[in-house]
């Protein structure tokens, strides 16, 4: 039976809805990428209206209110999802619920707040529409999948119909069975704050939100997240396996060791962890088992050694932890680089001894997910003077790629330790130098790049905001985490904090773990606060490496697709460990070098 121009009509409609989430997501995505780059212009200005004095005034101002809005241009992408199955279906459904959450939030604070920005003279409630504007474009996003309709109703319900206070422990059952659902962990801690026992109401929650995404210092992480995506762009991920490859030439664990050498490098470029175990896992596993290595085993090798680049400067990490407990970035970032160097060594010294021919009783076999021996050569990225099977040494030509990350760190800790520059500044240098090393790459990478950059940096500025009402709450609770700590020297206490950082790490993202513990359990461990923020930093780190999320084996067994990878880096998280212990055990590794430099 031929189609009705009535049927044909609604098929044509049906057909236009469904392309209206993907068109969102691409619209969000041109607008992220858009705020990245008035983010970075607007900061330039300013610091060359301060250099050359120039008659500039609200630059800086543009940039906190860029960085504010794409922390909610992110939303779209969050929300839209394509996966099936029941717990695709809840996490859909508190996905959805946060966001109408924060919709309903951000539109009654854009109603509450009055006054003009006197420099800008434009309404300061426009912060919020535009916030609001975002959270709606991820609403339509999410229309596609069913629960998240649901999840939205229920959001627009509690907004329109207040419901009593629930209680303590809803809140935390909640942000429990969102992260159980794979939740982004930004939406989960808004869901939470939405139903714990009534401190906030939805405006007050919005209100707390764009609070803590004011801090000036919080501007240096797009820059830097920015820096090393150029970078990426420019291929020095390459370059650094190439460079690391050559160091640790001429014996059976060089690959290892060349694993652990080019994290330790890579730090100097990324500051990320997870972008570091998705490199590793693309250029150097597939080189180590055609070598000889036990598949499992040098996937565990490559997630543990992605552990350093978020201890090395310029970690993202402690600049985290700097902007949440008030600490000077450089010095964070000068004793992460002590404490970079004994991780390092500890975990090059496992994988030294850890025999590479024979698999030991503790570690599989090589195998695939699926249950099949991997290629030797499967999914390998041929890297110009890398170490190969053969045994060939490479040539020292491979050092020059070491060349572009050392003079960015170089200046960026060397610019912070002299007073020349700030955190941001020293960004914007980063920014400026990959610019540089990357701009051969085309337009094409670079524009990529940018996109990316954009992308993260949108999701841990949400992370940040979300995180703010949660503190919010914690310090009119009356919470002492100190009661939850033994009494008596303040290297007992530590040992404390560690092992709770350590638990919290198991199944937290590091980024809101830091944004959450470190303002509470800093201050009531005492003592050395800078010590105390790098060992606590470790400890949360190490909980990627172990069940029952494990982010970083998690990025490594989705590149690689093998398993038995848990198991395989047992050996590598015992020696990370014993390297905790030695910089609890000695300060002067730490602080005492911050206080050094």
């Amino acid at each position: 039976m031929p189609e009705s121009d009535q049927d044909r009509e609604r098929r044509t409609m049906r057909a236009g809805a469904a392309r209206i989430p993907g068109g969102v997501e691409a619209a969000a995505d041109v607008a992220a990428t858009l705020l990245l780059a008035v983010l970075v212009a607007a900061l330039s200005l300013n610091v060359a209206a301060r250099v050359f004095d120039l008659p500039v005034v609200g630059a800086a101002l543009v940039a906190g209110w860029a960085f504010g809005a794409l922390a909610f241009a992110t939303l779209p992408t969050l929300l839209a999802s394509d996966e099936s199955g029941p717990r695709a279906g809840l996490a859909a459904l508190i996905a959805g619920f946060a966001a109408a959450t924060l919709a309903a939030g951000l539109a009654d604070a854009a109603g509450r707040v009055g006054g003009v920005e006197p420099v800008l003279a434009i309404p300061r409630a426009w912060r919020y529409v535009v916030g609001a504007g975002f959270a709606v474009l991820a609403l339509v996003a999410a229309l596609r999948r069913p629960s998240a309709v649901a999840g939205i109703a229920v959001g627009v319900a509690i907004s329109l119909v207040p419901i009593p206070p629930q209680g303590p422990l809803a809140g935390v059952a909640v942000f429990a069975v969102a992260l159980w659902a794979r939740v982004p962990v930004a939406l989960a801690l808004v869901a939470g704050v939405a139903v714990a026992p009534g401190h906030l109401s939805e405006a007050a929650l919005a209100q707390n939100l764009m609070r803590g995404l004011s801090p000036y210092v919080l501007l240096a992480i797009p820059l830097f997240i920015l820096s090393a995506a150029l970078m990426l762009a420019g291929g020095i991920g390459e370059r650094l396996v190439a460079a690391a490859g050559w160091f640790a030439r001429r014996r059976r664990s060089a690959l290892g060791e060349a694993n652990v050498f080019a994290s330790a490098l890579f730090g100097g470029v990324s500051g990320s962890s997870i972008a570091d175990a998705a490199l590793g896992a693309r250029l150097l596993v597939p080189a180590m088992v055609a070598a000889g290595y036990p598949a499992a085993r040098a996937a565990a090798i490559t997630a543990a050694s992605a552990v350093l680049p978020n201890i090395l400067p310029p970690s993202i990490a402690l600049l985290l932890a700097a902007a949440s407990t008030d600490q000077s970035v450089g010095a964070l970032w000068v004793a992460g680089l002590g404490a970079g160097v004994v991780l390092a060594a500890t975990l090059w010294f496992a994988v030294r001894i850890t025999p590479v021919g024979a698999p030991s009783s503790l570690i599989p076999s090589p195998a695939r997910a699926d249950g099949s021996a991997p290629s030797p050569a499967a999914g390998a990225t041929p890297v110009s003077g890398s170490p190969q099977p053969s045994g060939q040494p490479a040539t020292p030509h491979v050092l020059w790629g070491l060349l572009p990350p050392l003079a960015i760190a170089v200046a960026v800790l060397g610019g912070l330790r002299l007073g020349l520059v700030t955190s941001v500044e020293a960004g914007l240098l980063a920014v400026a130098m990959s610019a540089l090393f990357a701009v051969r790459a085309g337009a094409g990478p670079l524009l990529a790049a940018l996109r990316d950059a954009a992308r993260q940096s949108g999701r841990v500025a949400l992370l940040i905001g979300a995180a703010a009402p949660v503190g919010f709450i914690f310090a009119t609770s009356g919470l002492d985490a100190a009661t939850f700590l033994p009494d008596g020297p303040v290297w007992v206490a530590l040992v404390a904090a560690t092992g709770i950082a350590l638990l919290i790490g198991t199944v937290l993202d590091v980024g809101a773990a830091i944004l959450l513990l470190m303002p509470v359990l800093v201050p009531a461990v005492g003592g050395d606060m800078i010590h105390a923020t790098v060992v606590l930093t470790v400890a949360l780190l190490l909980g990627g490496l172990t069940p029952p999320v494990g982010i970083l084996v998690l990025v490594v067994k989705d590149v690689t697709q093998m398993k038995g990878v848990y198991l395989a880096v047992l050996p590598y998280l015992i020696a990370l460990i014993a390297g905790l212990g030695v910089l609890i055990a000695l300060p002067a590794l730490t602080s005492g070098l911050a206080g050094l430099v």
